[in-house]
C-alpha cells in the first residue's frame, strides 16, 4: 500500500474524530440541564483522548515504523470523504435548529460512522503502539456508557433507545464476525489466510527499513499417533496448548498462524539473526513443558531468516519454503529439535 494514501486515510479518520469532538462540545453548550451538559462534555473528552492515540499512530506511521492493513484503500478514502461531507451537512442542519432530539440523532450517526472498518484497523494499530485498548472491548464499554448516558440524562426517546440497541448489536456482531473470519476456532491464532493478510504489510515495512525478518515452521511430532492413542479430544487440547505457548512466548508484534493441521507458522520482524535460534530453542522447550501437563508431546521447528528484497512476496515465499525444508530436516533427523538456515 502506498504511504501517501495511508497518510490520507489516517488523516481522514483524525479529521472525523476531531469533528465528532467538536460536535459533542457544541451539544454540551446547548444542553438544557447540567446532567446533559456533563454527559456531552464527557463524550467529547473521551473522543479527544482517542484522537490523541491516533496522533501517536500517525507519528509512528510517518516514520515507517508501523504497517496498517486497510482493505481497498482507494475505496476507503472515497467512503471517508463521503462520510465527512454527510456529517458536516447534518451538523449544519442541527445548528439551524438545535434541540436535544436532533443532537441524539446526530450523535448516533457519528457513532455509526466511527464503526467504519478503517477505524477498526487503525484502533488495532493504536493499541499495539500505545498499549491502550482503543477498540474491541474498550470501545464496547464506551458505546454502552454512551447509550446508557443518553437515557440517564432524560434525552432518550423510543426511537433513540432502538437506535442504541441496534448500534450496540451491530458493533458486537461485526466484532464476532471479524474474529470468526480471522481466527482459527480451535486454537485462537490466525487462520492461514488471515496470517498472510497480516504479514504482508509487515513484510513491506521490513523491506522499507531493511530489517531482518524470521519465519518459523512448528510441527507437532507424532501427532497422528497421539490422536490414535489418546483420542482426538486430547489431540485438540495439545494443539491449543501449543498455540497458547507460542503466543505467550513471542512478542506482540510477531504474527502466529495455524498453517495446516498440527503445523504452525510464525513471522518475526524485526529480529536479530543471532537471537533466532535462542528464541526457537526456548519455544521448543516451553512447548514440551506445557504439553507434559496433558500428554507428553514435542515439536520440531524449522527456521529461516534474512532481509526482504524488492520482490517482497517472492522473498517471503522463499523464506517460508526454506523454513519448511529446515522443518523436514528436523523431522527426519530425530525430531524434537530446531534446524535453522
Amino acid at each position: 500500500m502506498g504511504s501517501d494514501i495511508l497518510h490520507e486515510i489516517i488523516d481522514q479518520c483524525l479529521s472525523l474524530e476531531r469533528k465528532a469532538a467538536q460536535i459533542f462540545g457544541t451539544f454540551a453548550s446547548h444542553a438544557e440541564n447540567d446532567d446533559a451538559r456533563r454527559f456531552w462534555e464527557a463524550v467529547a473528552a473521551q473522543t479527544n483522548h482517542h484522537t490523541a492515540l491516533l496522533v501517536q499512530l500517525r507519528a509512528a506511521e510517518s516514520g515507517n515504523l508501523l504497517p496498517l492493513v486497510i482493505y481497498r484503500p482507494a475505496d476507503t478514502r472515497e467512503e471517508l470523504d463521503m462520510i465527512e461531507r454527510n456529517i458536516e451537512e447534518q451538523f449544519e442542519r442541527y445548528r439551524r435548529a438545535p434541540n436535544p432530539e436532533a443532537a441524539c440523532l446526530l450523535a448516533f450517526r457519528l457513532q455509526l460512522c466511527l464503526l467504519h472498518p478503517a477505524f477498526a484497523s487503525i484502533c488495532r494499530m493504536a493499541k499495539d503502539t500505545t498499549g491502550e485498548d482503543a477498540n474491541d472491548h474498550g470501545y464496547g464499554i464506551y458505546l454502552r456508557r454512551f447509550i446508557d448516558g443518553i437515557g440517564s440524562c432524560g434525552m432518550a426517546t423510543p426511537a433513540s433507545e432502538l437506535l442504541g440497541e441496534a448500534l450496540f448489536r451491530l458493533w458486537n456482531e461485526a466484532r464476532q464476525l471479524a474474529a470468526q473470519a480471522h481466527l482459527d476456532p480451535l486454537t485462537g491464532v490466525l487462520t492461514r489466510a488471515a496470517f498472510f493478510r497480516e504479514v504482508m504489510p509487515l513484510a513491506h515495512a521490513a523491506q522499507r527499513t531493511g530489517s531482518n525478518v524470521g519465519v518459523m515452521m512448528i510441527d507437532l511430532d507424532y501427532f497422528k499417533l497421539l490422536g490414535e492413542s489418546r483420542g482426538h479430544e486430547a489431540g485438540d487440547r495439545v494443539l491449543q496448548v501449543v498455540a497458547d505457548t507460542i503466543t505467550a512466548q513471542l512478542r506482540r508484534s510477531d504474527v502466529v498462524g495455524r498453517y495446516d493441521g498440527d503445523e504452525f507458522i510464525v513471522f518475526l520482524s524485526p529480529v536479530e539473526p543471532a537471537a533466532l535460534r535462542t528464541v526457537a530453542e526456548n519455544l521448543r522447550a516451553r512447548i514440551g513443558e506445557a504439553s507434559a501437563r496433558i500428554v507428553p508431546a514435542t515439536v520440531s521447528i524449522g527456521v529461516a531468516q534474512g532481509e526482504l528484497g524488492a520482490g517482497v512476496e517472492e522473498a517471503l515465499g522463499n523464506l517460508i519454503r526454506t523454513a519448511d525444508e529446515c522443518l523436514m530436516q528436523a523431522k527426519y533427523t530425530g525430531k524434537n529439535k530446531v534446524v535453522l538456515r
